[in-house]
């Protein structure tokens, strides 16, 4: 994901004209409690195509280039109604506002991707779940109180938040959790992957071969123009996944530096991450010094269970936890991920047993961590 400008468009007269008058009768049709009719002037190309100019023809979210599809405009808001939120009508006063408009792949927008063969990712469609904040449920509300989960690209700072390793995998990168994240126990960009698929296996695999690509590319010596030609296209703003070429160039050149500098201490090393106060309740990384480590390196089995079934996850040695072999930085999203649950806690759900008594996650936390002083 990478960050996309919008500052600099500018909404048609015409075009202004023409919705006011759809969104009056959507609005009449509220008033008088019939069904309202949202004419798509979204895809009309005067609207759509300053929107494809500003990154190419590409999604907004996993960064794929639309190719022989429809490409979608997707409501960042969802203009119909919110899954999850009963009675709630959806932000239809935003259906024809630019801002609200982001280009969607059908995967991301609608579904449809696929891990291992099987179908996964639930897809955004009008899901619009809130981190933290009062929802805006009519015109006057104000909007800037919402904490939306999903990352937004449209946002500055929100694709910060994404980052990849080396098998091609997005994850959340090295920034510490927020206030609310940690007030939540989630992670924003677990949550934004799980819902859009976006460690689907096709796109993951692409993902890994142009990282390797940019690896190599950027050991070739002497800076030869062609090769530095090649390279800035792979990481342009434009360019297919981008985000993931331009984090294995990060990667190349801080192991680089870290070579031509071997006695620079890690907590001076630009790269280093800052330690999170919060994290215990995000993620499990400041839990594993209590696991034992020959146990973690071959991988802890989870168990955890919903709706009379087991589910199986493996707790890995960087706390990542894997269910059906792909990683998942936080227990709620690798839960979420394997019951298809928007809203399950995975630090209630995931069990493991250390000498031979099982307990859940919760429980571990709470025999190794310092519960926080009273406000």
């Amino acid at each position: 994901m990478r960050h996309v400008d919008m500052s600099g468009l500018s909404t048609p007269q015409a075009w202004t004209a023409k919705t006011k008058t759809t969104l009056d009768a959507v609005r009449a049709a509220m008033a008088s409690n019939t069904k309202r009719a949202f004419t798509e002037h979204w895809t009309d190309d005067e609207v759509r195509d300053p929107l494809l100019a500003l990154v190419g023809q590409k999604c907004w979210y996993c960064e794929t280039t639309i190719q022989r599809a429809d490409i979608t405009v997707d409501h960042f808001r969802p203009k119909s109604e919110v899954l999850g939120e009963p009675g709630h009508d959806g932000y239809w006063w935003l259906a024809y506002t630019i801002d609200n408009y982001r280009i969607a792949c059908k995967h991301c927008n609608s579904g449809g991707a696929r891990f291992n063969g099987a179908r996964e990712g639930r897809a955004k469609g009008s899901r619009f779940p809130l981190l933290a904040g009062p929802r805006a449920w009519r015109q006057h509300d104000d909007l800037g109180l919402e904490q939306p989960m999903l990352l937004d690209p449209a946002r500055i700072g929100d694709p910060d938040l994404l980052g990849f390793d080396t098998a091609g995998y997005a994850r959340r990168s090295h920034t510490p959790y927020s206030k609310a994240e940690a007030h939540r126990g989630v992670c924003r960009a677990d949550e934004t992957i799980r819902i859009l698929a976006l460690n689907a296996t096709q796109i993951k695999d692409q993902r890994r071969l142009l990282m390797e690509e940019i690896a190599v590319l950027a050991q070739i010596p002497g800076d030869l123009p062609s090769v530095q030609a090649l390279i800035a296209g792979k990481t342009a703003t434009t360019a297919q996944w981008s985000a993931a070429a331009a984090a294995a160039l990060a990667l190349h050149r801080a192991c680089a530096l870290t070579r031509n500098e071997p006695d620079q201490s890690p907590a001076e090393h630009p790269g280093t991450p800052v330690i999170d106060p919060g994290r215990s309740t995000v993620d499990v990384r400041d839990l594993l010094k209590h696991l034992d480590p020959a146990e973690l390196t071959a991988g802890i089995p989870l168990i955890g269970r919903h709706n009379s079934k087991q589910h199986a996850g493996v707790l890995q040695a960087d706390g990542r936890i894997s269910v059906w072999k792909r990683p998942w930085g936080t227990p709620n999203s690798a839960a979420r991920a394997a019951t298809g649950s928007d809203d399950v806690d995975g630090w209630d759900f995931w069990r493991l047993t250390i000498a031979g008594v099982e307990q859940s996650l919760a429980a571990f936390r709470a025999a190794h961590t310092t519960p926080d002083p009273p406000a």
